[in-house]
């Protein structure tokens, strides 16, 4: 009992630390400690156990929605009720300085420098303990990636830090490019010392050697093209990226090449679907990294079945970048009926996007012998009218009802490294047919849609403005990391490295058309085109658009607070 009261101290929201000030009114981390512990690989495995409710999964049931982590991106707008809580303050360029705060957290970092600081002192032996070791030093890295990604320069701090390290306290911030190195230094020596998944226990709810690989892989081509296309800029790097680029294709192609993951195949119609509603992901040879939620033993974790669409909608912006069935852009597809309305969006189309949007004739709910199907969009919870089908468990467990909390979220999967190596490859200039053949055509195959072809590619008259030319095969593949990847978190990350505003910025994304049927039921905005339009009197850009500053939000500021109380650090771009 007194091993578990020491370490629920040191991890615990007690000891987070948002500012020096608070800081030094505190006692060291690293006195406070147990003589009792750090005597064997359990008690690493303790300590490290809490740090995994880090990982961002589920929301806790009553949190009004079932959710796409790509909320308030161009794919998904957040309902008017809940306006400017998501993604969509940073692509709008609406933040201000905080006083305090503002994502400046460092106490997940310091907990992590503690543990590293005393993980010699349990004495060598026991088959996990270096394994828990590389744990450390994986989670270092990741807490690094989150504030990286979003303040860019960094203090590199491997310590605990106390009162008395004011060299520490008061340094400034390594520049981008140093604190990326650091990063992969965490990272290849997570990958060094812990074991593959299929030697764990409980394999794909641990941390192992695969799923580090994978975040080599995503971490190294967000570093490699912010570099490559903010190149020049007030937010470039020390290099033109290609460096990580490398880096990212040699981690994703090893988890190719190791044999250990595949895709799920299935009936082309609903293998896609059905990937991502399951209640247990154990042993499923896609799932590399997931949460396992178990309602009966505690998890608060509820889908929220009964309260569709919960508060966003897909737009009809997103639904373009879905092909026709004959592998053609819309644009040119003689397939291609239209999708102006919920009742033709998905007709002829990658069977992906019927699988991820909602369309009337879709089946909501199977209880029993009962079938609920959806018929109408409830356009004011949504915003857009497009409700999500990704991610619902439709069939009613009598055991649990439609309450279910038993969900497992995916953090990781095989696709995503398929996807990562094909683009790697693409932005070095060294993509050949079989690199396509082994990463985006196998997840077409999977949907039974036609290969993608290197000197056979149709050019699409729609594709997206990025502010600057791409290669066709670019193009493509961006568009498969949209199709496959869709309302799992990437897009936001995507559109800051690929320094893509030219896209958003001065632009709205609307919902579906406002036929005389959904408009009598609806007070959302319709704009002069005839598509619900939430968004309308809500953004601060010219015009009614996003107010993006591509001189300032590509990252967030520091709190103000900060800059007080230590006058080596400096304040991002613009702020």
């Amino acid at each position: 009992m007194k091993k578990l009261f020491y370490i629920f101290l040191l991890v615990s929201g007690t000891f987070l630390v948002s500012c020096q000030e608070d800081f030094l009114e505190r006692s060291p981390l690293d006195q406070i400690s147990d003589p009792e512990f750090w005597n064997s690989q359990s008690d690493l495995e303790l300590f490290l156990n809490s740090f995994y409710d880090t990982f961002d999964g589920w929301p806790a049931s009553g949190g009004g929605k079932a959710p796409t982590k790509d909320e308030g991106t161009d794919f998904a707008l957040e309902g008017l009720n809940a306006f400017g809580g998501t993604f969509t303050q940073r692509m709008d360029g609406v933040l201000n300085v905080p006083g305090s705060g503002g994502g400046w957290n460092w106490g997940n970092i310091r907990n992590i420098n503690y543990f590293l600081a005393n993980v010699d002192r349990v004495p060598e032996g026991g088959a996990m303990r270096e394994h828990y070791v590389g744990e450390g030093h994986f989670f270092r890295a990741w807490f690094y990636f989150d504030l990286f990604k979003d303040f860019g320069a960094l203090p590199i701090i491997t310590v605990p830090v106390t009162a008395e390290d004011e060299d520490i306290l008061y340094s400034g911030r390594a520049n981008r490019t140093e604190v990326f190195d650091f990063i992969l230094s965490d990272i290849d020596m997570a990958i060094s010392k812990m074991d593959p998944s299929n030697q764990l226990a409980t394999p794909g709810t641990r941390l192992s050697r695969d799923i580090a690989l994978l975040f080599k892989a995503r971490a190294a081509l967000f570093a490699g093209s912010w570099e490559k296309y903010h190149q020049g800029t007030v937010f470039g790097g020390q290099t033109d990226g290609s460096g990580y680029i490398q880096q990212a294709a040699a981690a994703a192609k090893q988890l190719i090449d190791e044999g250990n993951f595949s895709l799920v195949q299935g009936d082309s119609n609903s293998v896609y679907f059905e990937l991502f509603n399951q209640v247990n992901y154990a042993g499923n040879p896609e799932v590399i990294f997931y949460q396992h939620f178990d309602r009966v033993n505690g998890d608060s974790f509820s889908n929220q079945l009964w309260n569709w669409p919960n508060g966003y909608g897909y737009t009809y912006d997103a639904s373009r970048f879905y092909l026709s069935n004959d592998g053609l852009p819309i644009a040119v597809s003689p397939n291609f009926v239209g999708d102006e309305t919920l009742e033709i969006l998905e007709t002829n189309r990658d069977p992906r996007l019927a699988q991820t949007f909602m369309v009337p004739g879709d089946i909501r709910r199977i209880q029993g012998t009962d079938t609920l199907y959806f018929e109408v969009p409830d356009v004011d919870n949504s915003g857009t009218g497009i409700e999500s089908q990704k991610f619902r468990h439709i069939v009613v467990d009598p055991a649990v009802g439609i309450n279910n909390g038993n969900v497992d979220y995916i953090f990781m999967r095989y696709a995503e490294a398929l996807l990562i190596y094909a683009e790697a490859k693409a932005e070095l200039g060294t993509l050949t047919q079989a690199d396509v053949d082994m990463t985006i055509n196998q997840l077409r195959d999977r949907v039974g849609m036609p290969h993608l072809i290197l000197n056979a590619i149709t050019p699409d008259p729609n594709w997206p403005d990025y502010g600057y030319s791409l290669p066709d095969y670019l193009h493509e593949i961006r568009r498969e990391r949209v199709v496959e990847l869709f309302a799992e978190g990437f897009r936001f990350d995507d559109l800051m490295r690929w320094r893509a505003h030219e896209y958003w910025a001065g632009k709205r994304f609307v919902g579906t058309f406002a036929t005389p049927e959904l408009q009598e039921i609806s007070n959302v905005p319709i704009n002069p085109n005839g598509f619900f339009d939430p968004f309308r009197d809500r953004l601060s850009g010219p015009d009614g658009g996003y107010g993006f500053d591509p001189e300032r939000d590509y990252l967030v500021p520091l709190p103000t607070n900060e800059l007080t109380l230590n006058p080596n650090l400096d304040q991002n771009p613009g702020w």
